[in-house]
């Protein structure tokens, strides 16, 4: 009978291990497969490859930022010339490089952004990063605007936006999102309105856009590693898809930052001892990688996360990046909330007024609508062009508008206080 029972106990107690180990079983991390990397050859594009324009310094620069690199998936560039069709480039990165220095290589029809971007998605595949650098005008092809001058200035708010709308309607399906950055470079070269008629420029500064496009998880952790590249500086970043729930979820430090009595417990503070002459601080580790670089930044955070509670008294000491934190100085425990986690928040607890308190901090959701300043209807007038895209808030709009969501909050974090 004995027997029986040291048996029977050395079966439970292997059931018990597996379904620990089971339990504690983590998913594969995803990691990028290959970078897709697309040119937009249309002949709009011809003006910021002529001359030394800030266009032709920084596009080179990023894929030699990009190519090889740990954080960026280690493997060759695959690259791709694209307007009215993909041309599969078949040389080398370097060769790349020096054929857009030296060469024409913009000079093709247009064609409609909506059907660029289906090109682009056809060839993402599930662990793939697709880049792509295009001028981002909402345009017709060149033979229907010869039939009606005024349709892309008609249609643009209309149909041209919703097939832009239907385009990523169709991604957001195939949990497809995507980032976009903009930046400035003079232009030489021809114009053309969106009458199609050619303007003369001459070193006028001319927005162009960077498309990062892939898997959720993967399109955050890429736009990550680019935001430490120190050439890597747009002036517009937007993000669609990457956002689709409230950020509630965060961790807190053991040690880091610790001042006073209390204890950490289970997404709470507990056995908390404060006054206003010996408050008690602590810090908590959060994800922000769903957010745009703009809205995560900690000056942007400082100024906008709105903050109350409940029988406490409360202020953040500080916001800071993980990256930026003395590792030397955390918990084998608490280095591993940096792989994890963004950003760090310091909180100090001045005062508690009862036996339960809350800490409630809340960024509202609000969209950065600096992108509609970039946007113009009528370029015509050579004076009017400069910083400046045709109809790009309508393309904008209709992106924006497939990865629309019903959340108030970018981050709603509520933490319970216990004396």
């Amino acid at each position: 009978m004995k027997k029986y029972f040291y048996l029977l106990a050395l079966l439970f107690l292997a059931v018990s291990c597996s379904k620990k180990e089971h339990k504690e079983e983590k998913e594969p991390v995803k990691e990028v497969g290959k970078i897709n990397f697309f040119m937009e050859t249309s002949a709009s594009m011809a003006g910021y490859f002529s001359g030394s324009t800030q266009f032709v310094k920084d596009i080179p620069n990023l894929l030699v930022d990009i190519e090889g690199k740990e954080s960026f998936g280690k493997g060759p560039l695959k690259i791709y010339y694209v307007a009215d069709s993909l041309t599969p480039y078949k040389g080398s990165t370097k060769d790349f490089i020096r054929e857009i220095s030296t060469t024409k290589v913009a000079g093709e029809k247009s064609s409609e952004m909506h059907k660029i971007l289906e090109m682009i998605a056809s060839k993402t595949d599930s662990n793939d990063i697709s880049l792509f650098v295009s001028d981002c005008i909402l345009s017709y092809p060149d033979n229907v605007i010869k039939t009606n001058s005024e349709i892309n200035k008609q249609k643009a708010p209309g149909e041209l936006k919703a097939l832009v709308k239907s385009t990523f309607l169709k991604l957001k399906r195939d949990n497809i999102s995507a980032s976009l950055y903009g930046f400035n470079s003079a232009f030489y070269g021809n114009y053309y309105t969106y009458q199609n008629t050619k303007l003369k420029l001459d070193g006028q500064e001319r927005p162009y856009y960077l498309w990062v496009i892939g898997n959720k998880e993967l399109v955050s952790k890429f736009n990550k590693n680019l935001a430490d590249l120190n050439n890597f500086k747009p002036v517009l970043d937007l993000n669609f898809g990457l956002f689709d729930k409230t950020i509630e979820d965060f961790e807190t430090f053991y040690t880091y930052e610790r001042v006073g009595n209390w204890k950490a417990e289970d997404k709470s503070i507990s056995d908390l001892e404060a006054i206003k002459k010996k408050p008690s601080t602590f810090a908590i580790a959060v994800d922000l990688s769903a957010l745009p670089n703009s809205i995560s930044a900690p000056d942007y955070l400082t100024q906008h996360l709105k903050t109350s509670s409940e029988n406490l008294e409360f202020k953040i000491k500080n916001i800071l990046l993980t990256k930026d934190l003395d590792k030397s100085v955390l918990k084998p425990r608490e280095k591993e909330f940096l792989e994890n986690n963004t950003h760090v928040i310091v909180i100090e607890v001045s005062d508690i007024y009862k036996d339960k308190g809350n800490i409630d901090l809340k960024l509202p959701l609000v969209y950065d609508n600096g992108y509609k300043a970039m946007s113009i209807m009528d370029d015509r007038n050579l004076d009017s062009i400069p910083g400046k895209t045709f109809a790009f808030e309508h393309l904008i709009d209709g992106v924006r508008e497939a990865y629309e969501n019903s959340n108030d909050n970018f981050i709603h974090i509520s933490i319970p206080v216990k004396k």
